[in-house]
């Protein structure tokens, strides 16, 4: 009797256990894997043109899930675009938008940054209970009145982890390629400091050979502003790669200036490790890869391999990086509950290029204009990709108006979200990536460059 009864006993306990995991694994919150590229073209990518840059691991996301097809950014310049995106707002409410010359954040030591008042889409996932992880660029400010305040660190906007690149990378993060930071100032600032120099020298000399009577306080002011010229053309510019070009983690300085050469390696395995320190709970990484920014990288198993010279081979480097990042997702067990998302902060820059290996910078298809080119569609229209394996059907391809910005109620909505907030200019996509709607709730779409709005795209209801 005992024997007869313990078997239904052992086999209901069995699965009552087993129904409270499956229950507990469905009610667990998705991951999220958010890359962005930097300064990519929309048609440097095969599954949005291209047939002369191999990319299978781009459009290997797009086979397997979503492709936008009139994706935008906020902004066709790196900060204002990715504030916009951090915050589903556009740059302009978080103060993160300028009517000056320099309209992105030029020196890591000033004091603009995203508000610590702002939100992000990483402060309130870590507010639901995520771990949450930034590798890669940042460029949205460190510090406010002093060093170390670190106000505007992305630890202080929700990233629980961050390593790397606290600003980007230019120009004059690597030796032999120059500066592209205000070129034309520094080359006034050191004419002029030159002038004042040859100008004292030729003063010295004719005092000390009595043909003119100069006086001493004249050549002391000389010596004076010569010296204060020279200092303001050589400390802020001459030492950039010492201010500018760091790499971080958390906020320890860990090299300064970076080394360039090893710098996506070291990136893409942070992001791996990332991923696999935090399979077992929700997480978010964002992955703001450093590529395709000049200056372009000269890695040796991608260098000559494509049609395109160094930017094609940075091309196909990156797309390698991307299925990688891929590939250790899904080794893991977890591509049913990661939501992976990519994209671009803005347009290819155009204008990019030098005389030792010709182009620097990206296509845009068939659109005009591109990076920093105002309201022009070359400048905002960029990839946009999400897969999600039993949540998003394969091969669906959106052509609604959507924004970076729709990225914050996005995940808002997907890691249940649902305290008050600010006003947002962003979407929730779910409707629109699951088939459930048709249409876009944008309305109006208004294009920005700096605090100038430059154009204002209408999508009326019901056309």
């Amino acid at each position: 009797m005992r024997s007869t009864l313990g078997a239904p006993l052992l086999l209901l306990l069995l699965l009552a256990a087993g129904s409270d995991g499956t229950g507990a694994e469905m009610d667990r919150k998705p991951n999220f894997v958010l890359m962005m590229v930097d300064d990519l073209g929309i048609g440097d990518v095969g599954c949005y043109g291209n047939d002369t840059i191999r990319t299978p691991n781009i459009d290997r996301l797009a086979s397997e899930g979503v492709k936008l097809t009139q994706h935008i950014a906020a902004a066709p310049l790196c900060t204002p675009s990715r504030a916009a995106f951090m915050t589903g707002r556009y740059a302009l409410r978080s103060g993160m938008a300028s009517a000056g010359r320099a309209q992105v954040l030029l020196f890591l030591g000033g004091s603009g940054g995203l508000p610590a008042s702002e939100g992000t889409f990483a402060k309130r996932l870590q507010q639901q209970g995520y771990t949450t992880g930034l590798v890669g660029k940042w460029h949205l400010g460190v510090n406010c009145e002093r060093r170390g305040d670190h106000c505007h660190h992305p630890n202080q906007h929700g990233f629980s982890y961050f390593y790397g690149l606290p600003f980007t990378l230019f120009n004059d993060c690597m030796p032999g390629e120059g500066s592209d930071v205000m070129a034309d100032l520094q080359v006034t600032l050191r004419h002029m400091a030159i002038i004042l120099g040859v100008g004292l020298f030729t003063l010295v000399c004719v005092r000390a050979s009595g043909l003119l009577e100069v006086s001493l306080w004249l050549l002391v002011s000389l010596f004076l502003i010569s010296i204060l010229a020279t200092a303001v053309w050589y400390v802020p510019f001459k030492l950039l790669p010492t201010w500018n070009c760091i790499i971080m983690r958390n906020q320890d300085v860990i090299e300064q200036p970076m080394t360039v050469e090893t710098l996506p390696q070291r990136l893409l395995g942070e992001a791996q490790n990332f991923v696999r320190r935090n399979s077992d709970r929700p997480f978010l990484l964002f992955f703001s890869l450093a590529h395709v920014h000049s200056p372009l990288f000269e890695t040796p198993a991608f260098a000559g391999k494509s049609r395109h010279g160094c930017y094609g081979d940075n091309l196909e480097e990156m797309d390698w990086i991307i299925g990688k990042l891929t590939e250790t997702v899904d080794s893991l067990g977890l591509a049913n509950n990661t939501l992976m998302y990519f994209t671009s902060d803005h347009g290819g820059h155009l204008e990019d290029a030098n005389s030792r290996i010709g182009q620097s910078g990206g296509w845009n298809g068939i659109y005009k204009g591109g990076k920093a080119m105002g309201g022009w569609e070359g400048g905002i229209r960029v990839p946009g990709i999400f897969r999600w394996p039993g949540r998003l059907a394969a091969g669906t391809v959106v052509d609604e108006p959507t924004s970076l910005m729709d990225l914050y109620p996005t995940l808002k909505y997907l890691a249940k979200d649902t305290l008050p907030d600010r006003l947002l200019d962003g979407h929730n996509l779910m409707p629109l990536l699951e088939g459930s709607v048709k249409r876009s709730e944008h309305e109006f779409m208004f294009h920005y460059c700096g605090v100038y709005l430059n154009a204002v795209r209408w999508h009326p209801p019901g056309i």
